[in-house]
């Protein structure tokens, strides 16, 4: 009996290990397109561009975009600006209609998400590098914000740029790693009005 008791403490005393909650970064995509129906608009990459965000905490999506004019050149481009969205305005950056969206919900640590969280207010304040079309965009920013979670090794300026040139590299790349570890994947079909791009 005293052993039963003893038992039945220990249990007690360990459960809020076991029942906290796992931490999670969830990457939100809106999906490329192009007019299909008369009335629609053109969209900034046609169906090679779209949007890609972070959500660092709930309803709270970090991601990246020009801050001034536009340039092709990273060398005359000035600064990007990171954003803090909720993920219904993030999900309306091309207008609000009925969008081609993906959401990868990805486990991370307290330690990750703190430095998540950390960066994130630093990154917001001032974006650590500028935007351009032969540069860093959302993407490869977004890339960014999970290496610094430790979800994914850190890579150079350079390398993020290469390999997440535009959003359907890094949809592929999160598709892999989904299906290997069993991440949560969530899609919402488009408007049939527009032409929208694949995986």
């Amino acid at each position: 009996m005293k052993n039963l008791l003893l038992l039945f403490v220990s249990l007690i005393s360990l459960w809020p290990v076991f029942a906290q909650d796992t931490l999670y970064a969830t990457v939100h995509v809106i999906y490329g397109s192009k007019p299909k129906a008369e009335g629609e608009g053109n969209w900034f990459g046609g169906k090679w561009g779209g949007h890609i965000g972070l959500e660092i905490a709930p309803d709270t999506v970090i991601h990246f975009n020009p801050g001034c004019e536009f340039t092709i050149l990273r060398r005359k481009a000035g600064p990007g600006t990171y954003r803090s969205s909720t993920v219904e305005s993030f999900y309306c950056t091309f207008g609000c209609d009925m969008v081609k969206t993906l959401q990868v919900r990805i486990p991370i640590t307290a330690a990750g998400r703190d430095s998540l969280r950390a960066i994130s207010e630093r990154f917001l304040e001032e974006a650590p590098y500028p935007y351009a079309f032969y540069g860093m965009r959302c993407t490869a920013a977004c890339y960014h914000l999970l290496s610094v979670a430790s979800v994914f090794p850190e890579k150079s300026e350079g390398k993020m740029i290469r390999k997440f040139f535009y959003p359907r590299r890094l949809r592929k790349f999160l598709l892999r790693k989904a299906r290997k570890n069993d991440w949560l994947v969530t899609r919402t079909e488009g408007s049939e009005r527009r032409k929208w791009d694949h995986d």
